[in-house]
């Protein structure tokens, strides 16, 4: 389980069929085999942890064809390999976000992208079918595993206000319209409202 409040930025590569390696600044000393670390929203078992000469760290992972199939890394990997990294949630720690699991339920496209003085404006396409009803504004939504609040809901699209914190420090800085994200939608709203109809 993660907060989705992300921690580094790391790269990604293909090593062989099906493992991949992470490079981060993100701190995994205390990481071992077999640890959990959310891979652009998406939980994924590290191996091979290890710390380089440069004071960075490496760690591998194996990917299968379902989570390539749902999700975005296949493109990141492939043509933009900075991805959000956010180590598991330990009891004691701070929920500065909201729950994020770590499965991601599908993907989305960036509508639009909006520069203005203190903030950046993000539009995405909602196209969820019946998983619309997650799509409010002030709730929750995880967006490559950032921990994110919905600003504004429209018949096809749905924005997410950024301030410049989250900006620096998540991969948003490097998307563009047309780009692919992993979506998550808030657990606790999907427990309530399958469980009240």
């Amino acid at each position: 389980m993660f907060t989705g409040i992300i921690q580094a930025i790391g790269s990604i590569k293909l090593i062989n069929q099906g493992l991949y390696e992470v490079n981060t600044n993100l701190n995994l000393n205390d990481c071992k085999e077999g640890s959990s670390i959310s891979c652009n929203g998406i939980c994924l078992t590290a191996r091979e942890i290890k710390k380089n000469k440069d004071e960075t760290f490496s760690f591998k992972v194996n990917i299968g064809e379902e989570t390539l199939t749902r999700t975005n890394l296949y493109n990141v990997i492939t043509y933009n390999s900075k991805i959000n990294l956010e180590k598991s949630l330990k009891i004691g720690d701070e929920i500065s976000g909201h729950f994020v699991y770590g499965h991601v339920d599908t993907i989305t496209d960036v509508k639009d992208i909006k520069k203005l003085d203190q903030s950046w404006e993000y539009y995405f396409e909602k196209n969820f079918n019946h998983n619309n009803k997650f799509i409010l504004e002030k709730a929750s939504i995880s967006i490559n595993g950032i921990s994110l609040t919905i600003a504004n809901v429209d018949s096809n699209y749905f924005k997410i206000s950024v301030i410049e914190h989250t900006y620096e420090n998540t991969n948003l800085k490097y998307l563009n319209v047309n780009d692919q994200v992993n979506i998550e939608f808030d657990y606790l709203a999907r427990f309530i409202l399958n469980n009240v109809q």
